[in-house]
């Protein structure tokens, strides 16, 4: 908002607008750096969740592979001691 004193002095208006001006800059300066923190505590939560998958996939093969090595066993066991 113009104040009576900018409309009727050019200096007074040059010197507020550069105060507004500065208070705009240092606004903006102060959102890209919470933005950089921000996309840095995503890609963060990102890697941890990427290592959360391997871990669960891990946990997924391991649990197949001993259904597996269990079903083999008892079928062999079964053929040997004539359960069939």
């Amino acid at each position: 908002m113009v104040s009576k004193l900018e409309k009727e002095n050019l200096e007074a208006h040059v010197d507020l607008c550069a105060e507004r001006y500065k208070k705009l800059e240092d606004r903006l300066d102060e959102m890209k750096q919470d933005f950089k923190e921000d996309r840095k505590v995503i890609h963060e939560r990102i890697d941890k969740v990427k290592e959360s998958i391997a871990d669960l996939k891990q946990v997924i093969i391991t649990s197949a592979i001993a259904i597996i090595v269990a079903l083999v066993g008892g079928i062999f066991v079964l053929l040997t001691t004539g359960g069939i």
